[in-house]
């Protein structure tokens, strides 16, 4: 069955930006599920789909929809035995605050195969918005606390052992702009090992500051 024959809940340009990169029979591994409209999309394609989401009630209703179990966990939670080949994380990566970003895309990047593809998507920061990022609303199940730019994405990941394949953005009407971004996994597996490295480093001299 084609993807264009299929119910998308995305734009197409994310959907098929991130396919093309995966190999035939692909394991994904989707990054807080929601409801899972996104893992129903990719099962309909054929994929084999690894999903979690940190909110119980959400992972209860991507499994009824879905008719696969849905792990519940949280991104650092997250652990598999084979690398997946392709990781999709469609607005979820928002829910953390800034300071958290890194850490997660690099354990998501540990769990990815060298050169694999990971899909994410951000709100998009904006005018007066560079001066202040969203607050959290305790009445929202998945209050959106980071808002990132072209500039933002390309200065969190710079350190890490991704690349940036392509960005572009979409209005989503009520939802507002958002920013899409398809990375790759850096080829050298000693990539994840030597960014952990300099990150202890880094916090055993504050550490060391702070005595």
């Amino acid at each position: 069955m084609s993807a264009q024959s299929l119910s998308s809940p995305l734009a197409p340009l994310a959907h098929d930006s991130f396919l093309a990169l995966l190999p035939e029979g692909a394991h994904l591994l989707e990054a807080g599920c929601g409801a899972g409209e996104d893992l129903r999309y990719f099962r309909e394609l054929g994929f084999v789909v690894t999903a979690f989401d940190a909110s119980l009630s959400q992972a209860k209703a991507a499994s009824r929809l879905c008719g696969q179990p849905v792990r519940v966990c949280r991104f650092e939670q997250m652990h598999n035995v084979l690398p997946f080949d392709g990781i999709w994380a469609s607005a979820s990566l928002p829910c953390l605050a800034e300071a958290d970003l890194a850490p997660v895309l690099t354990h998501l990047a540990s769990l990815l195969r060298p050169r694999g593809p990971l899909y994410c998507s951000f709100p998009l920061l904006e005018g007066q918005q560079h001066h202040k990022q969203p607050q959290d609303d305790t009445r929202e199940e998945y209050p959106l606390r980071t808002r990132l730019d072209e500039a933002r994405l390309a200065a969190l990941i710079a350190p890490l052992p991704l690349e940036l394949q392509a960005c572009w953005h979409s209005d989503e009407g009520d939802q507002g702009r958002w920013l899409h971004a398809l990375l790759i996994r850096d080829a050298n597996p000693a990539a994840i090992n030597q960014y952990r490295g300099r990150r202890s480093k880094q916090g055993a001299r504050r550490d060391f500051a702070l005595r």
